[in-house]
């Protein structure tokens, strides 16, 4: 009989575990003093890799730029370029929240259903004009100009989820009771209850990350195309597209979202049938396929 083969450990697994990994480094800086930080700002001493919008927000605010700033920047722009939007799936705490409050058949949902709203747009048009992210980032940059201090870092998920660990984090270090140990989780839940769909729609640190992405050429997803029953057997097989939550379909390059969207997340590779999908270091090839209005043009040429 025929030994199965050792059964793959899941992207949503790792992704998980990764989160959970921030976080309990965030936990073991608190409880060491080591002054590690938080997503918005981590690293020791001055030399900290800085949330890209906090950090514009607060040159903007301060109208100051100083060169912890422009250092921390300058190595969250290098590691964009080089692993793309992978902060979206691997490190924000949203994502695991979203499982933990909606459970994951409703976070796959809210990720299947992504252009079904009047604030939605079509995949082959994100990070666009008509892309309601890059409106928030507008919004959240030009508020900062006007009323002198990071409006946006007030309601981010993201320094939310952290200021509420911190905060209780102080309950038990310091037998430190206040209004925050009520406020940051109830704004939390609430942007999770109202705002679904947080990262497809309004999330402006997604939709910044997906600009400096446009520079970014390394791991991104590539399909085999001797392997792959589409490319190479001719089926109508659409699951990486099925289960992409960005909208990237390898396999039509017309209706999919550009490659900038990228989140690494590995949800692709994870449904093809016949492990297809890699994520090479670097790609000579063409990794989106011409969609078959293209390539009949092409024929008629």
């Amino acid at each position: 009989m025929k030994r199965e083969g050792k059964r793959r450990v899941r992207a949503s697994t790792l992704r998980v575990l990764s989160a959970l990994g921030v976080a309990a480094l965030v936990c073991l800086g608190l409880a060491l003093h080591t002054g590690t930080g938080t997503p918005s700002s981590f690293g020791i001493a001055d030399i900290a890799a800085l949330c890209p919008l906090g950090g514009v927000e607060a040159a903007i605010a301060s109208r100051t730029v100083v060169p912890p700033l422009l250092i921390g920047l300058a190595m969250v722009i290098v590691l964009t370029l080089l692993l793309g939007r992978a902060f979206c799936a691997w490190g924000c705490p949203v994502p695991l929240l979203r499982r933990v409050f909606r459970g994951k058949k409703a976070s796959k949902r809210d990720a299947s259903s992504r252009d079904s709203g009047p604030l939605d747009v079509p995949a082959s048009e994100r990070g666009g004009l008509r892309d309601s992210r890059n409106w928030v980032l507008g919004g959240a940059i030009l508020s900062t100009a006007a009323f002198g201090f990071p409006v946006f870092c007030l309601v981010c998920p993201v320094g939310l989820t952290f200021g509420t660990l911190v905060v209780v984090w102080r309950v038990f270090q310091f037998n430190e009771v206040t209004w925050s140990l009520l406020v940051f989780p109830a704004m939390l839940v609430l942007e999770l209850a109202v705002l679904r769909k947080w990262c497809h729609r309004f999330c402006p640190l997604g939709a910044l990350l997906s600009l400096v992405s446009r520079g970014n050429r390394t791991f991104r997803p590539q399909a085999n195309v001797g392997t792959c029953l589409h490319a190479a057997h001719g089926e109508r097989c659409h699951r990486c597209a099925d289960a992409c939550p960005e909208g990237i379909d390898l396999h039509d390059r017309a209706a999919s979202a550009p490659l900038n969207e990228c989140v690494k997340c590995r949800e692709c590779a994870d449904a093809c049938p016949v492990h297809a999908i890699t994520f090479p270091f670097l790609s000579k090839k063409p990794l989106l396929e011409p969609s078959a209005a293209e390539r009949d043009t092409k024929e008629e040429q």
